[in-house]
Formats: structure tokens, C-alpha cells, sequence
């Protein structure tokens, strides 16, 4: 847009707009940073996967703020920057996201633990692989390198050798991540309710976790950051002691009725008729 052939304010106005997205990013990669602030932390391999993703998409911003600009976008409209900045966004944060929601909820899905070195070689063989690639883009985009290209002028043989050792890189990667899941699925140790102390009412259910999840709807009465907090996360289910307490009572005033009727009844009968018998006894003194 800033390269075609339009009036000056008209690239001022898309600037504007341009950088005002950075607003909302911003407050995303602050809203992130405060989540895991104060937390305690473990470095499993979904969370480096997770802090991964957010390095990369806070780097992508940064590049996409300076892409906002016209003198800028300019210079390196049409370049290999412009590639390395889309793929951290794409390749790098979304990628790594969706790595760490998989070692995440792998023990939820399938009931067992994978096995942690796997998945923190994979982390390391793809961070690595990811920024060998796509962060030498950047200063071939400097240097005026267009894209989509099949050659390029030897001046931009370093940063594109770097590229491709980082491309076979992560194309390694993917192999520990394929034996961890397929050993870990098969031979894994077992996985409990709540592998990672974890607040959410799906960590209760076993895991895997059963088809209706839970008999009765349960009622969250934690707070959304109670973590390390010794207190339940939902209401005790009281349907059942309160129906037992209800029918308990009930049985018991209607067999103290009964007994107590019974009882009554046998009592009576029996006192008034000790009582005629008594009343009909011939006196002695009438006898005599």
C-alpha cells in the first residue's frame, strides 16, 4: 500500500491506523506477562513452549511497529524483511502456542505423562531452528534482498546459509516430539486428575477423562488466580446427604408414629384390662 502510487496524507492516514494496532497488542503481550507474574513457575515443556511463543510474538511486534512506517516500509517493501517478520508471527508465536497446548493437554487426553527431556530437546532443536531462519531475513531485507526469488546475488550468501542450517534444524525437531508422543501414548506412566496442581474444574475428572464428565453440575466457588491455595475449587455435592437426611427423618416420624401407636394400643389394651380384671376380683369381705 505505502509503495503504490497514493497521495501523501493517504499514507499518513494508513500509518495512523497501521500503528494503532499495536495498541491492542500490546495489552495482549502485557496481559500474558501478567498471568504468569507472580506464579509459580515450572519450566515443563508446555510452559517453555508458551514463553517461547511469547518471545516471538513480542519480537514480531516490535518489527511489525517498524513496518508501520512509511519511510521504512518503503525501503523494505517487497524484501525478505517483510517474510521474517510474518513468520515470527506465524511460524514462531502461533506455532509454539500450539505446541504448548499439546504437551498441555496430553496427559488430559490421553491418561499418560510424556516423557520431559523429549519435550524439552524438541523445545531447544525448535527455538533455535525457528530464529536461525527467520531472523537472518531481517538484515537481508536491509540489504534490499526482494523475495520470491529462486536465486540471489552472493553478497546475501551468509545470512542465507544461516537460513537453511536453521531450516534443517527444524525439520529435526519434529523427530523427538513424534517419539516422545507415539512412546509416551503407548508405554507412558499413568497420568492423575491433575498432573500440574492446575485450577479448572477439568482437572478433577480422571484422566482420560469419562464421556458426561461429572454426575452432577459442579458450582466453582475459587477465585480465578487461587493458585497454592489451600481451598476447595468447587461446592461439595450435598443432593445426596440431603435427600438421605430428609428420608432418614421422614421414615423416622413415620415409624415413631406407628411404633408409638402400637405401642399405645398394647398398653392400653393390656392396662384396661388389668385394670377390669382387678376391679371384677371378689372382695374377701363380701366372702365372709
Amino acid at each position: 500500500m505505502f509503495a503504490s502510487g497514493t497521495p501523501g496524507w493517504m499514507r499518513m492516514l494508513f500509518m495512523i491506523t497501521t500503528m494503532t494496532i499495536a495498541v491492542p497488542t500490546g495489552i495482549k503481550v502485557f496481559a500474558w506477562v501478567a498471568t504468569v507474574w507472580g506464579g509459580k513457575l515450572r519450566l515443563t515443556s508446555g510452559m517453555l513452549f508458551g514463553l517461547g511463543g511469547l518471545f516471538m510474538f513480542l519480537f514480531s511486534g516490535i518489527t511489525g511497529v517498524m513496518l508501520a512506517s512509511t519511510p521504512f516500509d518503503i525501503h523494505v517493501n517487497n524484501t525478505y524483511f517483510v517474510v521474517g517478520h510474518f513468520h515470527y508471527v506465524i511460524n514462531g508465536a502461533v506455532v509454539m502456542g500450539f505446541f504448548a497446548a499439546i504437551y498441555h493437554w496430553f496427559p488430559k487426553m490421553t491418561g499418560r505423562m510424556y516423557y520431559e527431556g523429549l519435550g524439552k530437546l524438541h523445545f531447544l532443536l525448535t527455538f533455535a531452528g525457528l530464529n536461525l531462519i527467520f531472523l537472518p531475513m531481517h538484515p537481508l531485507g536491509l540489504q534490499g534482498m526482494p523475495r520470491r526469488v529462486s536465486s540471489y546475488d552472493p553478497e546475501f550468501t551468509f545470512w542465507n546459509v544461516i537460513a537453511s542450517l536453521g531450516g534443517f534444524l527444524l525439520g529435526v525437531s519434529i523427530v523427538p516430539f513424534l517419539l516422545n508422543i507415539l512412546s509416551a501414548w503407548i508405554r507412558g506412566k499413568k497420568a492423575g486428575p491433575n498432573p500440574w496442581q492446575a485450577i479448572g474444574i477439568e482437572w478433577l475428572v480422571p484422566s482420560p477423562p469419562p464421556h458426561e464428565n461429572f454426575d452432577e453440575i459442579p458450582i466453582v466457588v475459587s477465585g480465578p488466580y487461587g493458585y497454592g491455595e489451600d481451598k476447595p475449587l468447587v461446592e461439595p455435592v450435598l443432593i445426596g446427604l440431603s435427600n438421605g437426611v430428609a428420608n432418614g427423618s421422614a421414615n423416622g416420624v413415620t415409624n415413631g408414629s406407628a411404633n408409638g401407636s402400637a405401642n399405645g394400643s398394647v398398653n392400653g389394651s393390656t392396662n384396661g384390662y388389668s385394670n377390669s380384671v382387678l376391679d371384677n376380683k371378689p372382695n374377701d369381705n363380701n366372702l365372709n
